[in-house]
């Protein structure tokens, strides 16, 4: 009960299904999961931004992804992720929030490239450090996945959050007891 519970609280601050809502151990578990995920299950590239937090970074080169570059601000610059993009991409990953030096991404922007360039690539956003400065549901309504951290947003450490939109799907990171509907046993 008190799981449920959670994921129904969850949801309300994402603005999505409780059944959307897959419980990991931690932010970057649910970064990896939406990363290595989504190019195991589909075959394609990752790309991200060169600024991203070492759990997106390291998990699109372990995949062999694509990293494209970022103004002086550290946003990503849309000519570049544009050039980056084709039919061969499995997933997007942009940063809500960065970590370091808090700029803020405009998702929508990185939305409509990546839906123009690679419209079957999935769209993930870390938003760890974005429930303190932005409504998790507007930035849920420009992606298809999306982690947390639950510490961040006062719950407790060592759980994290994968948000998959109905209909999404990855393959799972961690099998063995079929928990959170064979999205993430454990």
């Amino acid at each position: 009960r008190a799981v449920d519970e959670a994921r129904d609280r969850v949801a309300a601050v994402i603005g999505c299904r409780p059944g959307e809502v897959v419980f990991t151990g931690c932010g970057t578990e649910a970064d990896n999961a939406a990363i290595a995920g989504a190019v195991h299950r589909c075959g394609g590239r990752a790309v991200c931004p060169a600024v991203e937090h070492h759990a997106v970074l390291h998990a699109v080169e372990r995949v062999h992804g694509t990293v494209v570059g970022v103004d002086g601000a550290g946003r990503v610059r849309l000519d570049a992720l544009a050039a980056a993009l084709g039919d061969d991409v499995a997933i997007v990953s942009v940063m809500a929030v960065n970590n370091e030096v808090g700029t803020i991404t405009d998702l929508a922007a990185v939305t409509a490239v990546v839906r123009a360039r690679a419209p079957r690539a999935l769209l993930h956003t870390d938003a760890v450090q974005a429930p303190c400065w932005l409504d998790l549901r507007t930035v849920w309504s420009s992606v298809d996945l999306l982690s947390l951290s639950a510490h961040k947003f006062g719950g407790p450490k060592g759980v994290g959050v994968l948000a998959m939109r109905e209909g999404v799907a990855v393959e799972p990171l961690i099998v063995g007891g079929g928990q959170e509907r064979e999205r993430r046993s454990g």
